[in-house]
């Protein structure tokens, strides 16, 4: 029997919108394209979720990968906006999760997620009413690591065949 749901953040409680973060600051769709390369495209980004690299070193060798030097200051005025620049809720959500506490469901978050993001939890909708949080930056590990998932059950004491997960994968 489902008793627990646990959620993944984005793409299911939360958008996660980098081109938009990336058309705040910059000039035109090219710039747009180099700076979303540089850094969200970029294989190091998820090195910001496992936290094997700070905030301020990632967007120095972002900065270092753009070539149009132009484009370099862009860079952290894209960071220093996160998580609120390339994060927002999906419509509806709240309500989603509302409905699920209401049919007697315990709920969890387990998220790929930088330390930023993990900070500033509180912009997620509802996320007080969770009974469980796990970003995989506090945990060092990242999905699909099974070891993240291990973390979670292991926690808070959950079974797993007791738990539905909702991801985006």
């Amino acid at each position: 029997m489902i008793r627990n749901i646990v959620f993944d953040m984005g793409m299911v409680l939360m958008d996660y919108h980098p081109l938009a973060a990336c058309r705040a600051v910059a000039p035109d769709e090219e710039a747009v394209r180099r700076l979303n390369a540089a850094m969200f495209a970029h294989p190091e980004w998820i090195r910001l979720d496992d936290g094997s690299i700070e905030l301020a070193e990632f967007g120095r060798r972002a900065q270092a990968r753009l070539e149009n030097g132009a484009l370099r200051p862009l860079v952290p005025l894209i960071l220093n906006a996160m998580p609120f620049n390339i994060l927002s809720p999906i419509p509806g959500m709240a309500e989603v999760v509302d409905e699920a506490l209401a049919a007697g469901f315990r709920l969890y978050l387990l998220s790929n997620a930088c330390r930023l993001v993990s900070l500033n939890r509180a912009f997620i909708p509802r996320l007080e009413r969770f009974s469980g949080v796990i970003f995989s930056v506090d945990e060092k590990i990242i999905k699909p690591d099974p070891a993240l998932y291990r973390c979670l059950t292991d926690r808070y004491g959950l079974v797993p065949e007791e738990c539905f997960f909702i991801d985006d994968n």
